[in-house]
């Protein structure tokens, strides 16, 4: 077989597989109703209030932050952390119109070093909202 011919039959295969894989960002993000019911499950399950706003949409999800740095007042807080933020990615599950939305915060040190943790997930299915904190 001509290395042309390989060529085309790999070209041809990965095109008919990426035809049936749909991107998210072919995806409607989630409604404000939606986001408005993460921040109250947010809020009842952790004590965080935020007012989240679509940072970015990728394929692999839809992106929400949230600055936290203003929490950031005593001199305790402030050698720890110079900045802080909280970040939500929404990707859709299989149920028709339902959402996983991973929460985290991310947090830069003062050295200039950085971490982030997972502190929970958020399922909207069948408009109920469950959350793992």
């Amino acid at each position: 077989m001509k290395r042309l011919d390989l060529q085309k039959i790999i070209r041809e295969e990965v095109k008919s597989v990426l035809e049936f894989t749909q991107p998210v960002s072919n995806t409607e993000a989630p409604s404000e109703a939606v986001i408005k019911g993460v921040q109250k499950e947010l809020k009842l399950k952790t004590g965080i209030i935020s007012m989240l706003g679509l940072t970015k949409t990728t394929r692999n999800g839809f992106y929400y932050t949230y600055d936290l740095s203003k929490e950031i007042r005593t001199p305790v807080l402030n050698s720890l952390f110079s900045s802080m933020t909280l970040d939500i990615t929404a990707v859709p599950s299989g149920q028709i119109g339902g959402y996983t939305f991973s929460v985290s915060i991310n947090y830069t040190h003062p050295d200039r070093g950085s971490n982030g943790k997972n502190i929970g997930t958020i399922f909207y299915i069948n408009n109920v909202f469950k959350s793992r904190f």
